[in-house]
């Protein structure tokens, strides 16, 4: 099974604001938010995404199986773009929520950074539980380094 480098899956954890795409049979786009990315031990991919504010997403994906997303670090703007063809929509679970809470203060400290204010940005955010969370579970189909510069767009060796 296909997985990222490990560079890239510690990149998931260093504080990465995620974006994650997808399209409906007839070729709608649909993209939202996302609060958490990792990946498992056997390569595939695991981000949690509001399962109410993002259902159109979420249908998107169950409908196609197609999926996208960007990790980007607003520190130093290091963007990982990787798609996936066999994308699946399950329940978040209780054992997730640490892995949640890791990716969450991580991000926290990166917005931090620029003057956000952690108080501000969670009474916005408002509570993230599993309950209400969906997992998006893929395989890496294919990866690329989108950091802004002259290798932007480069393709990542996936790993067997």
């Amino acid at each position: 099974m296909a997985r990222l480098p490990d560079a890239w899956i510690a990149h998931l954890q260093e504080g990465v604001t995620l974006r994650v795409g997808s399209c409906t049979p007839e070729g709608q786009p649909e993209l939202h938010f996302a609060h958490g990315a990792w990946a498992l031990p056997d390569g595939r991919l695991e981000v949690l995404v509001r399962s109410l504010q993002g259902a159109e997403l979420l249908a998107a994906i169950r409908a196609t199986g197609r999926v996208a997303v960007c990790a980007g670090r607003p520190s130093n703007y290091h963007v990982l773009h990787v798609k996936g063809i066999d994308a699946e929509v399950l329940p978040a679970s209780a054992e997730q929520a640490p892995k949640l809470a890791h990716c969450l203060e991580a991000w926290l400290r990166q917005i931090e950074m620029f003057g956000a204010d952690r108080r501000q940005v969670m009474a916005v955010l408002g509570e993230l539980t599993p309950a209400q969370l969906s997992c998006v579970r893929f395989t890496p189909l294919a990866a690329w380094d989108q950091t802004p510069g002259p290798g932007a767009g480069q393709a990542i060796d996936l790993m067997p």
